[in-house]
């Protein structure tokens, strides 16, 4: 492109933002856009990368956030990389984290959690000339943007940049602005690494939309000028001694907003009314009372619509929603969303039937999203209801809390009533945030994370490991041992030099200890005992000092160091322990075998497990914990909903095919960029080194672990699923058998099974007849005491009614009911309220060792004096310190005594008095 012909377009060109006519997808629709941009970089010889997902192979990365991702590496060493240059059309997600857009989706034009990233790349090819120019004609050449409207960016020292600009694209020098390095320097990600400046081009939209000061120009916050295009020029490398190295190829790093893009050409008034997004819109606003929105709604819609696009992208690769990590965030937008809409009366799930629209506005670019339509649908669904069933009772809740600390004159909400929104009702921290904030006030973010910690201490204590009993001193070196070294993969017996040990269960580091056992932790220089870890516990077995054998009764992982837990018996005191050690430096350490065979059995089912459920259930299965020991598996997973018994069955029959097979089980250590290559599994969260232990089962699964296995599948034996239930929102527990444990719990199953059948005067084989008759005969009697019951409680009811307390025109109605249960005294309150016309009536189940209280409040009342029972409760709650809540009609609370229900009836007659 010679100096004239660039000077020529740069003064004059089409305004496609400006004609209404260019918004039909015909000419500039995201498909076009995205073709245009590939096909420009395929005839200059790049290579065309297809998306990453959204899921990076990094597992320290929540998301693919950039288009540069996938090829991040190259930059490093050019050498490695496949091709010179590339570009693609990569889908991204920025909603966790330091890239977080997603306070700002819906109140800025360019702000959203997914959007597509359209970037060209090089690796050590082509530099900053051969950049600005692909950007330049790409722009006004093949896509026609106006040239007047566009303008640019550099870094404040970047002389180079500014010349291309200026004299070799011809753009007037003052509309080539110098930024600082908060916007115009890209890196390092740490404290050194690969950075460099970088430029960027704005679309201006003109002064309606910005903030009319003075000083508006490319980088102010407001909306008048649009960053479309960055253009990173990675050219330096920063030491530890703050010097920037060059670097001897630099590289081209670019991005481009396709819904950015789609903006400025397709003449609409934001991005959200672009053919990217504006189906998806409709659809949302659908769900609106009438399907009218209103100028308010407007936000909130946007809100709504960006929110559903990156979920069903990031549930179509299998995030699932959870309470940490990516699920978290994906948990978080969903409830982001229903919150929004819920003050403009959406009450019901509607996210779902948005998911049709985002499939099919999508489709051609990501055809896989209609192989995943039933999954999102069902997870959103799922989802969906589970926070609606709470989201009432949480935004009062809010109300009450945010009410109380304005009343006490606070400018924050205390930390420990957010987190009882987080674990009660669903409300992630931010969401409090964000609420909190539209009512003036902060979260005490502290008071939520001491409150987050308490929770997580006070369970920590319920659970038990040997290494926490008692009190424990600090380790006495007797020898060097940075180290231990394992050799339990290969050996189930070794000789170990003692590095260090510890008394615990001790008192005085002086008192010897003469009248009971006590635990002795020591470290090797090498073992063959596993430590705990990974789920997998703790090796058991012997140590033998000499002619002395102790019982090792698990053994931990401490730093790089491996700590054995050695009963000892009767322990002496500090001095004494580290004699012996000194007149018995070695040991030899011996595993149980048959607990490390069982163990290694449990541990290689549950890699046949996580497969078999990724097979039945689908891929989005991830695992969210495990527990591995002799006796049996326990394996948590990513679900959405509790699995079917012929799933279950399923599962166990393909786990027990592959047992039948006898597959090989190998082992063998790798680079961790070889073994994702190879398909293994890498667990979010997990740190990896850089060689990691990759097992594979015979063409069946492969995943990283560091765990004991079998040689072979067969060695299991058999494989029972004995339970599956919910662990939290979104995670489901497996706990199984297998081997010797699978068949004894046959065993008793059958002694049971005859056990029963004798207890019914039946066979075996006719077990589930006679229960089916007795269930039946069972109804028919429920119904005639149901009816019996109903002829009873309405006399009382009646006769409750005609001794109620008249306050001012109010009922107050008050019953004492001698229900066996709470269900039964709830029927009783159903029927109160349908008598009920203008009036309260409090309910006592009295021959309870700890009374339950029912509060109904009539229709009429509530609609006419506001009167609400959820209040009434929360009213007691304060002042006599009970515990409950419910809804405007139905509230239970919880007493101590029958007295507590007279009290009761004393405080509402007085605060009725009064309203």
């Amino acid at each position: 492109m010679d100096k004239d012909t660039r000077r020529t377009k740069a003064r004059g060109r089409a305004k496609p933002h400006e004609s209404k006519s260019r918004t039909k997808k015909t000419k500039y629709s995201s498909d076009y856009l995205c073709e245009s941009f590939l096909e420009y970089f395929r005839l200059r010889a790049h290579e065309i990368a297809p998306s990453a997902p959204l899921l990076p192979e990094d597992p320290t990365l929540l998301f693919t956030s950039a288009g540069m991702v996938p090829f991040k590496s190259y930059y490093r060493d050019p050498g490695t990389a496949p091709f010179p240059k590339a570009a693609s059309v990569q889908k991204c997600l920025r909603a966790g984290g330091k890239q977080s857009d997603l306070e700002n989706v819906g109140k800025t034009l360019r702000h959203h959690t997914f959007f597509e990233m359209l970037g060209n790349f090089s690796f050590g090819d082509y530099f900053k000339r051969e950049a600005v120019d692909y950007g330049w004609e790409l722009s006004v050449d093949v896509w026609r943007i106006d040239p007047e409207r566009i303008w640019i960016s550099i870094y404040q020292d970047d002389d180079e940049a500014h010349e291309l600009w200026t004299k070799r694209i011809g753009l007037p020098a003052a509309k080539v602005i110098r930024l600082g390095k908060e916007d115009n320097f890209w890196g390092p990600v740490g404290s050194t690494g690969i950075c460099g400046p970088c430029s960027e081009l704005y679309f201006d939209t003109g002064p309606e939309r910005g903030c009319r000061k003075a000083t508006c120009k490319p980088g102010c916050d407001c909306d008048r000028f649009i960053e479309y295009w960055n253009l990173v020029f990675p050219q330096f490398f920063l030491m530890e001694s703050g010097i920037y190295e060059p670097l001897s190829k630099p590289g081209i790093d670019t991005g481009l907003g396709l819904e950015r893009l789609a903006f400025i050409l397709q003449g609409v008034e934001d991005n959200f009314h672009t053919d990217c997004f504006l189906p998806i819109r409709n659809s949302v606003v659908e769900a609106l009372p009438g399907g009218k929105e209103t100028k308010a709604a407007q936000q909130p819609v946007n809100v709504a619509t960006d929110h559903i696009r990156a979920l069903t992208f990031a549930l179509a690769e299998g995030i699932l929603p959870s309470n940490e990590g990516r699920g978290y965030i994906l948990r978080r937008l969903l409830r982001r969303a229903l919150t929004k809409l819920h003050p403009f009366g959406v009450r019901e799930p509607f996210l779902a039937r948005s998911v049709d629209a985002v499939i099919e506005t999508m489709r051609s670019r990501y055809p896989e999203l209609t192989d995943r339509a039933s999954l999102v649908k069902d997870v959103v669904t799922a989802e969906e209801k589970r926070f609606l069933s709470t989201l009432e009772q949480g935004l009062e809740k809010l109300r009450s809390v945010i009410d109380a600390a304005k009343r006490k004159g606070r400018s924050d909400l205390p930390g420990e009533e957010a987190f009882v929104l987080y674990d009660t009702y669903g409300f992630p921290l931010e969401l409090t945030q964000e609420l909190a904030l539209d009512a003036g006030l902060q979260v005490d973010v502290e008071g939520f994370s001491a409150s987050m910690m308490a929770q997580k201490e006070r369970a920590r204590q319920r659970s038990f490991h040997v290494g926490d009993a008692g009190r424990q001193m600090d380790f006495v070196e007797v020898r060097k041992v940075r180290v231990t070294k394992y050799l339990g993969y290969d050996a189930l017996s070794c000789e170990g030099t003692v590095g260090a040990f510890r008394l615990v269960d001790g008192a005085e580091e002086t008192e010897a200890l003469s009248d009971k056992n006590g635990i002795v932790e020591v470290i090797t220089d090498q073992t063959v005992f596993y430590a705990e870890s990974g789920g997998q516990v703790g090796d058991t077995g012997v140590a033998r000092f000499g002619t002395r054998e102790l019982r090792v009764l698990g053994a931990y992982p401490l730093n790089e160091r491996i700590v054995h837990q050695i009963e000892w018996w009767k322990l002496p005191g500090l001095d004494e322990v580290g004699a012996f050690f000194n007149d018995n430096p070695t040991v030899q350490l011996t595993v149980d075998k048959e607990m490390r065979l069982a163990t290694a059995r449990n541990h290689t089912a549950t890699h046949l497990l996580h497969t078999a459920l990724r097979q039945v259930l689908g891929d989005h299965v991830v695992q969210a914990g495990s527990l591995v020991e002799p006796a049996r598996l326990r394996f948590d997973f990513h679900h959405f909903q509790a699995m079917r018994p012929e799933e279950i069955a399923q599962v166990e029959a393909i786990v027990n095919r592959a047992i039948l097979e006898d597959r090989i089980v190998t082992w063998e250590h790798m680079p961790y960029e070889k073994a994702i290559e190879l398909g293994a599994m890498a667990l979010f969260g997990e740190k990896y080194t850089d060689s990691v232990r990759v097992v594979t089962v015979e063409d069946f699964s492969r995943e990283l672990c560091g765990g004991t296995h079998l040689s072979r599948t067969g060695e299991t034996g058999l494989f029972l699923i004995k339970q599956e239930s919910a662990v939290a929102a979104g995670v489901r527990r497996i706990e199984a058998l297998t081997g010797t444990g699978a068949l004894q719990y046959v065993s008793d199953l059958l002694d049971s099974r005859n056990r029963i059948a004798k207890q019914l005067k039946v066979t075996p084989d006719d077990i589930e007849r006679r229960i089916k008759s007795l269930l039946e005969e069972q109804a028919v009697l429920k119904k005639r005491l149901t009816s019996k019951e109903g002829t009873l409680s309405s006399e009382r009811l009646n006769e409750a009614m005609k001794a109620a307390v008249n306050i001012d025109g109010i009922k107050l109605v008050s019953l004492e009911v001698d229900a066996p249960d709470v269900p039964t005294l709830r029927r009783f309150s159903d029927m109160l309220r349908e008598k009920l016309d203008y009036g309260i009536g409090l309910l006592c189940q009295v021959k309870a060792d700890k009374p339950v209280l029912m509060i109904v409040v009539s229709q009429r009342l509530t609609k006419d004096k506001g009167i609400k029972a959820n209040e009434l409760a929360a009213s007691i709650a304060e002042t006599f310190s009970f515990r409950g809540g419910g809804k405007a009609h139905l509230s239970q609370m919880g007493l101590e005594s029958y007295d507590d229900f007279v009290k009761v009836k004393d405080f509402l007659i007085e605060k009725l008095s009064s309203v």
